[in-house]
């Protein structure tokens, strides 16, 4: 049986789930059919296209190579804020972040700090970690400084660029921060981050399931994204992982993200911060 805009088949449904493991790695329940047909269904409200099924021959086809990262990003949960678990931002603030410079200082390392927010999102994550860096921004005069955020979606990339949030994502914000670097639109509910720390920042898409190729990261954050892989998944996105975190290098991880077995090679500080051995 075809289905049309108005129902989503069991068999479309697995096709859908089958091509978004496939191109993302992310494992879709079989309890979601419902939330697959209502993203699926601005997709074809956008496109025009009248089915389902006839939407899922336009992701098989030629003409519909531009239409997939547009699918996936409909697909992709992407829910964060400023600050999500404080304590992974008050140690890379306070003990991280000190431990980098005065090691420099003794010249056991370069003046130079990389961090790498794998699955960024629209930006809350990698610009929290920018404003921690900018409260050190003396200190870190002359520096070269890398802080990259990547994701697999255009869109939240495109929001993460922006730098334009709600009241909810700041919720943890603190009213001198607010004031310092972000403008506020009372009228549009809307919160404005300042230059100064915006382009600190640099987003560029990538995928988990394949390599960065980029150089090693002193600190990588992953949060509450790998959720949504299966093990197989999973073990491929931690190799990328570990071959992307400079020797002594921290990888901070989100509470659920179900990947402890996988980081034997790591040095556990506890349950969300892991270091490569120097």
């Amino acid at each position: 049986m075809t289905g049309t805009a108005g129902e989503l088949t069991e068999g479309e449904y697995d096709r859908f789930c089958k091509l978004i493991y496939r191109v993302a790695g992310i494992r879709i329940p079989g309890t979601k059919r419902v939330m697959v047909a209502t993203r699926v269904r601005k997709r074809l409200r956008a496109t025009g296209i009248s089915s389902f099924s006839a939407y899922l021959s336009f992701l098989h086809s030629a003409a519909g190579a531009g239409e997939m990262p547009l699918f996936i990003d409909v697909m992709t949960t992407n829910e964060t804020y400023f600050y999500r678990d404080p304590q992974h931002y008050d140690w890379f603030d306070q003990t991280f972040l000190p431990e980098v410079i005065q090691r420099a200082r003794l010249r056991k390392r370069p003046r130079s700090l990389r961090v790498w927010s794998a699955a960024s999102s629209t930006g809350e994550e990698l610009y929290s970690i920018a404003l921690k860096v900018n409260k050190h921004r003396r200190e870190l005069a002359g520096w070269k400084l890398t802080l990259l955020g990547t994701d697999l979606s255009g869109a939240v990339l495109e929001a993460a660029r922006a730098g334009v949030y709600d009241d909810r994502a700041l919720h943890l914000v603190g009213e001198a921060e607010r004031r310092d670097h972000f403008t506020h639109d009372p009228v549009a509910r809307t919160w404005t981050l300042g230059r100064e720390v915006k382009t600190a920042a640099t987003f560029r898409p990538h995928n988990l399931l394949e390599p960065l190729n980029e150089e090693p990261f002193d600190c990588i954050f992953i949060k509450n994204v790998l959720i949504y892989f299966d093990a197989v998944s999973k073990q491929t996105v931690v190799q990328h992982l570990l071959a992307a975190l400079a020797k002594g290098g921290y990888l901070v991880v989100g509470p659920s993200e179900g990947i402890y077995g996988m980081l034997g090679a790591l040095t556990k500080h506890n349950s969300w911060l892991y270091q490569k051995p120097a």
